[in-house]
């Protein structure tokens, strides 16, 4: 242990010591309570890598949020609309028609996540097989959708209403057989039929889309309402850029437009296809003379034929990307501006769900539309690889933060091997000269590979750790491996398997001469009580663990980077918990090298599972959760070394922090309390001017959060105070967060 951690331990003693006292507690106290800072007692060194984010493939993170796609549904995977159930909106994502291997429908609830089944993966003839259907273990707690109740994972077909079996039967095998997030277009007088087929031929995935204009006129086709049909934003006078792949055996036309609201044409283009019978890449630009942000894109034919659609694909042009790359900018901005500086793309894709064989590094190359595989996760129904690990490093790149890639168990130690050439190596190299080939030369400097998500120390899991790194230092020595190991509240104790594991797997590393290369990274809990949970923190957080293991190992310090805090909500007790965590955190100091915060984007009012994104979006803008603003408010006024506090009361949370330069001292105040706290502030070791920055937010009740019309219910004010170097008395409102910045 450093020196400055021995000098924090009796600090973190006093914070840990006891929970948050009950209310009625709080209602008792009458003194203020005495704020104590010894700027010139610096205890720990943090890092802005503290600043981290997370993105998987959840609620619409990457599809959907900072990925340019504007199209949900890009490969036509899923199966029919759910429409006639009239769901409501936020539960539209939850429910799927899915078939068993006899196509008889089903519904499918993707609320609960982990209830899995065994997915026929490799062999399906449909989706599913009907074992897996009838054979699902109930929910203790049934799901209720909309008015619907899902004892389990499944409603089977011949458990729903007569009218319900008789649509769903309709559409699987009638004339309307659409891909749920496509709509029909029809216009004037045709007949018309739409089929979903599985051939085996299809050019992405398991399923193609067929549209067949059979006679009359008029117009056939399908439109695309964005991400769970909410519309998409159009600017005007700005241009759109899209790729399709359509096959059909004989030349016609094809029309792709993007419409308004209303189903208005805004721009239309005519493009040529040669009908070969191969699925042909068909290029087009669409500007539209009129905005809207209720828009469409639609393709159609306008006289007898026949297309299979297998991919599409509509984006921003550069004006609304970042160099080029399928990120869109306003998301990319809104990480600038929360100040992010470490970036982890791992989750549920690499060990959840039924295709995770197919996600795989080398299925994720080369164009967008030449990606010709589709996997399900445990999130996501049908996801693609549109959006997969080169995206991260971009976005990585172009927010100017640390990328973490998370890679699957079963990658072959070849597999590793490679991709760190391709990520690192110079175009001298086999796979350096393959990145440069899809357009980006320099190599990606990527620090950090993770073993997977979520995992138990196994003997398995540890020797998959050593695969990892043994592969990539082979191409670059100073690669961290990074483990996705939950800890949990009881931590690795001594004389358990864990820790036997956990010290052998150092033991390795430390012997090969890497100590520093291994990382640790242990998911913690988003609550306010959590930071003040005495040993289960430090046990949670991997404390513990790095003190026992430096008993040991003389000299080694396990390397913790702990990035998702899970809050399972997006209003201000989670706001409140954030900054309470951090908090405590930073007092830790150099325990930790970087943190990081689950879950970065969610679509408002249309997430699947877990309502705790910290940026919301809609189709026309995007706006900050308070877990958000927190983030925004530290980096505003960062600092990297922390000094010594204390508070008399531990409702009163408080850390502060100076400037390498000492000219300026800034305190971190979390009111964990249901009432306003008065303060006395004892500030010693700095010599200051008067006049103080204030920043404050909260002062509300936890359940508040921001919403589209009142985007600003839960920001931070701005405002100023005089203060003294002893007895200013501050009033800290209830439930707040309050930064305090003095100057030399």
């Amino acid at each position: 242990m450093t020196e400055d951690m021995n000098i924090l331990k009796p600090f973190m003693a006093l914070c840990l010591m006891q929970a948050l006292p009950s209310v009625a507690q709080i209602g008792k106290i009458t003194q203020p309570v005495r704020l104590t800072v010894d700027a010139s007692r610096q205890i720990a060194t943090v890092s802005k890598l503290f600043n981290g984010t997370n993105i998987e493939d959840l609620n619409n993170q990457t599809n959907g949020g900072i990925f340019s796609q504007l199209l949900h549904g890009e490969a036509f995977e899923e199966n029919i609309d759910v429409d006639f159930l009239n769901l409501s909106r936020e539960d539209y994502s939850k429910v799927y028609v899915v078939l068993d291997e006899r196509r008889i429908p089903h519904l499918k609830s993707q609320t609960d996540i982990y209830h899995r089944i065994t997915w026929n993966n490799r062999e399906e003839k449909y989706d599913f097989n009907s074992k897996d259907i009838y054979d699902t273990r109930p929910l203790k707690h049934p799901r209720i959708i909309s008015g619907w109740r899902f004892p389990g994972q499944f409603l089977p077909f011949d458990s729903l209403p007569e009218n319900i079996r008789k649509t769903m039967w309709e559409r699987i095998n009638g004339n309307e057989q659409i891909s749920k997030y496509w709509s029909k277009q029809v216009d004037g007088k045709p007949s018309y039929r739409y089929e979903l087929i599985r051939d085996g031929k299809a050019y992405i995935g398991r399923q193609t889309q067929v549209v067949y204009f059979e006679g009359g006129t008029g117009e056939v086709g399908l439109s695309n309402h964005g991400l769970y049909r909410m519309g998409i934003r159009f600017d005007p006078g700005k241009n759109y850029e899209g790729v399709l792949r359509v096959r059909t055996d004989k030349a016609q036309s094809l029309y792709v437009s993007l419409r308004d609201g209303q189903g208005k044409v805004l721009v239309e283009k005519s493009c040529e296809l040669k009908g070969d019978g191969t699925y042909e890449k068909v290029d087009f630009e669409l500007v539209p003379t009129t905005g809207t942000t209720d828009g469409s894109f639609c393709i159609s034919l306008k006289s007898p034929g026949k297309v299979e659609l297998g991919f599409a694909f509509l984006q921003p042009g550069e004006w609304g990307r970042v160099k080029g790359y399928p990120l869109r900018k306003m998301f990319v901005d809104a990480l600038k501006r929360q100040g992010i500086a470490a970036f982890r793309y791992n989750g549920s894709m690499v060990d959840v769900g039924a295709d995770t064989y197919l996600y795989r590094w080398k299925k994720m190359l080369g164009p967008i539309d030449g990606r010709r595989v589709a996997f399900r996760s445990g999130f996501n129904m049908y996801s693609t690889h549109s959006f997969g690990f080169e995206e991260m490093l971009k976005a990585a790149e172009a927010v100017g933060a640390e990328a973490i890639i998370g890679l699957c168990m079963d990658e072959t130690a070849e597999d590793i091997r490679d991709f760190v050439e391709y990520v690192n190596g110079g175009t001298d190299t086999e796979w350096g000269r393959v990145r440069a080939g899809y357009g980006h030369a320099a190599p990606y400097g990527l620090k950090y590979i993770q073993v997977d998500n979520e995992r138990k120390l196994t003997r398995g899991y540890l020797e998959c750790v050593k695969k990892f790194a043994e592969a990539a230092w082979k191409v670059d020595p100073e690669m961290t491996i990074m483990t996705s190991l939950n800890i949990g509240a009881n931590g690795y104790r001594r004389g358990t398997p864990e820790y036997a594991l956990a010290a052998e797997l150092a033991g390795w590393f430390i012997g090969k001469g890497k100590g520093e290369k291994l990382a640790w990274d242990a998911h913690y809990d988003g609550t306010i009580p959590f930071a003040d949970s005495g040993a289960k923190f430090e046990n949670t957080m991997g404390i513990t663990l790095q003190r026992e293991l430096a008993k040991d190992f003389p000299g080694f310090k396990l390397v913790l980077t702990p990035m998702e805090e899970n809050g399972g909500r997006c209003d201000w007790d989670r706001g409140l918990a954030h900054a309470h965590n951090w908090n405590t955190l930073q007092r830790y100091g150099d325990c930790f090298r970087m943190i990081g915060t689950a879950n970065t984007f969610q679509p408002h009012g249309l997430h699947y599972d877990w309502n705790q994104g910290r940026i919301h979006f809609l189709a026309d803008t995007l706006w900050f959760q308070p877990s958000a603003h927190i983030d925004e408010m530290m980096m505003k006024t960062w600092k990297p070394d922390v000094v010594a506090t204390e508070s008399s009361d531990p409702v009163l949370d408080i850390t502060a922090k100076t400037d390498s330069g000492k000219k300026e001292l800034t305190l971190y105040v979390a009111n964990l309390g249901d009432r306003p706290r008065e303060a006395v502030l004892d500030l010693r070791g700095f010599n200051f001017r008067g006049k103080a920055e204030i920043q404050t937010i909260g002062g509300c009740g936890l359940t508040e959060y921001n919403t589209y019309d009142r985007k600003e219910n839960v920001v931070f004010r701005a405002s100023t105070g005089k203060f003294s170097s002893k007895g200013t008395r501050y009033t800290f409102p209830k439930y707040s967060y309050t930064i305090i910045t003095l100057k030399k």
